[in-house]
């Protein structure tokens, strides 16, 4: 009897883990353009740092979005300051702010809305 629950509680583990919100994300998505890549909302979300401009690659499983229907700010918090920019659509799944910089140890909020007012945030650290 006891071996039995054992077996129906493993069970029922093993499938939630196989249904959990990281098992259906897009785990498998590697960096195409050397950024750090979050999944979330069903969409990668690239972030570059460069000299001084920062890059958002966004895709739909590898089909570029377009980024003209998206409005967006990135907001960075690096030793204790606080700077923002626009950002804005630069080609088919790109958005770019430029005069930004990303330190080491950041954090990074990017915030984009879409045309029916739908709010979309990523969190990123340096």
């Amino acid at each position: 009897m006891m071996k039995k629950q054992l077996f129906m509680v493993l069970a029922i583990m093993s499938v939630l883990i196989l249904v959990s919100p990281a098992a259906l994300s897009h785990s498998d998505a590697k960096p195409q353009h050397g950024g750090v890549l979050h999944s979330k909302y069903d969409l990668n979300f690239e972030l570059v740092r460069e000299a001084d401009s920062i890059s958002l690659y966004v895709d739909d499983h590898g089909e570029p979005v377009d980024t003209t229907a998206l409005t967006g700010q990135i907001m960075i918090l690096a030793g204790g300051t606080r700077s923002e920019a626009a950002l804005i659509a630069a080609g088919a799944g790109k958005l770019t702010a430029t005069a930004v910089h990303i330190p080491d140890g950041a954090r990074v909020v990017v915030s984009l809305t879409d045309t029916d007012k739908k709010m979309m945030t990523v969190r990123y650290s340096f």
